[in-house]
């Protein structure tokens, strides 16, 4: 289980906390530098996965620490109702660098896809008294508020919770024909949400046609687009938003994970005419938007939105995703490897926690969804040493771990 002072914080943890995340990997991390984690016997170690791509410009980064700590010696919450200069300079920077519109701030990625539900919602029912059906897609995942998980297309999401939210259709992802089918007989449809890689489904990358199509269907019969970039925006696609990838522009996106890079902030970014179905008092927070949440966002964006950040980011891509198809090459286990960016997928034929667990060992963070699907999501900065050496360690994973009948 490790040394004396881990397992006092396991024991604490269990004697303390809701289990529900059951047993966590057996490390705790005290700091972080750049790239690098360091744990409670300060063993070091590469950083693969930001915190689930939360952490984009990594570990005590100078400018955005000189950003915070000016915050937090001034103002760190007011309320919404009040003005707020922070909230005015982090959406102004979501405008200029996604499409003209209005944002509003939420406190995670649940709370902004609730955010974009009910204005989706709002809309379609001020065209007509049942028009509030949302469609989502097989394998998605929205967040774990009751919004959230009803909009979420798995049924382990659902399970033990009872009834559902009302009012979504699960269509499989990447089938444009039932896509269509569906469009074309249900009259009640106000809005299609929309992941363009499903994070914790895999890595699935959504077809470029398939997503043009719905678009362009949309378009024709005044359906929302909504696109979830929790996950996906903030660069880790090589782009600043995923969607952008696709020269298409949404009605709506909704944000969190890397936008603060470790302080919690969500929000959503609308086109200009949804303002107006959510007029005064129809939604609100009492944490969204604070000072300290915008400052962060300002903070991220204002390096994360430069071309030479992102420029590198499509620079690393390149190398990771070279060295892991090299890797496939000689790793009989590994069915696939697909990504954009730093938003990497590695499929295999097998479960994926020992590679986990091997992995750390040897000072690696990485992560297993899916099961099956090893992720890759260090963060976006990461100099090419750190990125080659968490690569090797990687790669002598695999090695070690033999062929598909090894037990996981």
């Amino acid at each position: 289980m490790g040394s004396k002072k881990l397992k006092k914080i396991i024991s604490e943890d269990k004697q303390c906390l809701f289990q529900n995340y059951g047993d966590r990997l057996p490390v705790c991390f005290v700091r972080g530098k750049d790239s690098f984690l360091y744990d409670q016997d300060d063993k070091r170690y590469i950083d693969f996965f930001s915190g689930i791509a939360v952490t984009n410009l990594g570990h005590g980064n100078k400018e955005y620490r000189k950003t915070l700590h000016r915050q937090i010696d001034s103002l760190l919450h007011t309320s919404n109702w009040y003005y707020n200069r922070e909230q005015n300079e982090a959406a102004g920077l979501l405008a200029k660098l996604s499409f003209p519109g209005k944002t509003l701030f939420a406190n995670s990625g649940t709370e902004a896809n609730e955010a974009a539900i009910k204005l989706a919602r709002r809309y379609g029912l001020s065209l007509h008294k049942n028009r509030y059906e949302i469609v989502t897609f097989t394998n998605s995942f929205h967040g774990r508020t009751y919004g959230g998980m009803s909009a979420t297309a798995q049924k382990k999401i659902h399970e033990g919770f009872g009834p559902l939210v009302p009012g979504f259709t699960y269509l499989p992802f990447n089938d444009i024909g039932k896509f269509r089918k569906a469009l074309k007989k249900n009259k009640n449809i106000c809005a299609v949400m929309l992941e363009l890689i499903q994070g914790e489904g895999g890595i699935v990358i959504a077809d470029p046609a398939f997503v043009r199509e719905i678009f362009d269907l949309c378009g024709t019969k005044g359906v929302l687009t909504i696109i979830d970039e929790v996950q996906t925006g903030i660069g880790r696609t090589g782009a600043l938003f995923a969607f952008q990838h696709f020269n298409l522009s949404p009605d709506i996106i909704s944000l969190a994970k890397g936008l603060g890079n470790g302080v919690p902030v969500g929000a959503i970014h609308a086109k200009d005419f949804l303002a107006a179905y959510f007029p005064r008092g129809s939604h609100g927070s009492t944490f969204g938007g604070n000072h300290l949440a915008c400052a962060a966002a300002s903070a991220v964006l204002k390096q994360v939105g430069k071309k030479s950040f992102l420029a590198n980011v499509n620079r690393l891509s390149r190398f990771f995703l070279n060295r892991l198809n090299h890797l496939k090459s000689e790793v009989d286990f590994i069915a696939e490897v697909r990504g954009m960016g730093l938003h990497i997928g590695i499929e295999l034929t097998k479960p994926g926690a020992r590679l986990v667990s091997k992995a750390l060992d040897k000072g690696l963070i990485i992560n297993c969804t899916a099961e099956k699907v090893i992720r890759i999501m260090p963060p976006l900065n990461i100099t090419p040493e750190a990125a080659r050496a968490g690569m090797k360690i990687l790669e002598s994973t695999f090695r070690e771990e033999g062929g598909p009948g090894a037990n996981p």
